[in-house]
Formats: C-alpha cells, structure tokens, sequence
C-alpha cells in the first residue's frame, strides 16, 4: 500500500480505494514494462485465457484460493502469542489511511485485494524472482544442481525484497519475506503465476473483511 502523506487532505475511503488500486495495479505495469524491456516476460507464468477451456484456468484460481488457508491459519496461531511485536501488529488498524481503507464495503476490499496479488505477484515472483534467478548465471531452466541452486536463490533474495517492500514493523517485514517464500513456492511447484495470485488476493481479501468487521464490532460496542 502507498504510504501516508500527512501533508495531504484528509483521506476519504473512495480516494484510499483509488490510490491503493492504482498503486497495485502500477507494480503490474512495471513488472510487464522490465519483462519487455530487460526480461524475462512476467508473463510467461501466466497461461493464456482460451474461450474453450475455462476449466484450467478455474482450476488453478481455486487452488490459489485453498492455498491462502494455510497462511491463514499460520497468522492466526502467530496472533496467539503473547508478545509485544506480535500485539505491535495488531496495532496497526489505528493508522489513519489503514483505517480508512477499513471503511470500504467487502466487494471493494476484495477488488483491492485482487490488484494487489496481481501487481505483486507479477512483480516479485513473476519476474524479479526469475531475473535474479538469471542474474546469477545458473538458470538455464533444463534441470540439473545448477538451476535448483539459482531458483533456491532467486526464490530467497525476491522473499527478503518483497518482505522489505512492507516496511510496516520489523516482524512484518519477516512475516511477509516468509509469505514470499510460500507465494515463490506455489508458482515453482504448479508453474502458474495464477495460484499465488489467487492465494494472495485471498489472504488479503479474508484479512482485510474480517479486521474491518472487527471493527465495526468494536466501535458498536463502545457506542
């Protein structure tokens, strides 16, 4: 999400949906725009869309989606713990552009969702995952130790730049590298950038809906 300027006006939930959508959906151009102009093609994990068969396509998004639930449970066992870092996160929704992102209906906060695994996993795991895969020599993508060692370390570099990349607290920063490695995984396990989107809008779209009804519990109960 893009950071809050404090010397803006107030921010108002249409202004926050549009600027956190057009901010997620900025990371996908800039992904498409480095595969075309440095490679390798972010595209290239992306199976094409054909009228007649639907199904894989379907498929692959349903799996995505039944992947979030492991990274789910895991953050709702971290929640567990009686730790301050741990209660430093759940601090987080007293952020005034968080916040106000928490005021938008479901179907927003699912769209929004939605550019974020797009544009992020385009962008770390659809290409500088591979980039840095052929920037240490080895990716020659015809098997063998020399292409498991280049994948492992692309697949470990891209987790720590996308656990940088959301800068919010220093456990965040670990839990979300952790998630790009999960994300890293299921694309080099199925081949298809469609699953860790699919598993990442999920994630985000679940967290997102059950913090704002949270909430609105909350502030009903205060009232």
């Amino acid at each position: 999400m893009p950071p809050e300027d404090p010397d803006n006006a107030e921010q108002t939930p249409d202004r926050v949906f549009l600027s956190a959508a057009l901010f997620e959906l900025a990371l996908a151009a800039l992904a498409l725009f480095l595969g075309w102009a440095i490679g390798p093609s972010a595209r290239a994990t992306v199976p094409e869309l054909v009228i007649d068969e639907v199904w894989p396509i379907l498929s692959n998004v349903l799996l995505g989606c039944v992947a979030a639930g492991p990274i789910l449970l895991f953050v709702e066992i971290i929640r567990r713990i009686p730790w301050e870092p741990i209660r430093e996160l759940e601090r987080l929704t007293d952020d005034g552009m968080l916040r106000t992102l928490l005021q938008l209906r479901p179907p927003e906060l699912i769209m929004v969702s939605i550019c974020a695994g797009i544009g992020e996993e385009l962008l770390f795991r659809g290409w500088l995952m591979y980039w840095l895969a052929d920037l240490v020599g080895l990716a020659d993508f015809s098997g063998g130790a020399d292409t498991t060692l280049a994948i492992g370390i692309a697949l470990g570099l891209s987790s720590l730049v996308f656990g940088l990349f959301h800068p919010i607290t220093k456990l965040y920063v670990v839990l979300a590298a952790l998630m790009g490695l999960y994300f890293g995984g299921l694309v080099l396990y199925t081949g298809n950038l469609l699953v860790p989107i699919a598993a990442h809008a999920t994630y985000d779209a679940v967290q997102l809906i059950l913090t704002a009804r949270n909430e609105r519990l909350e502030a009903s109960q205060a009232a």
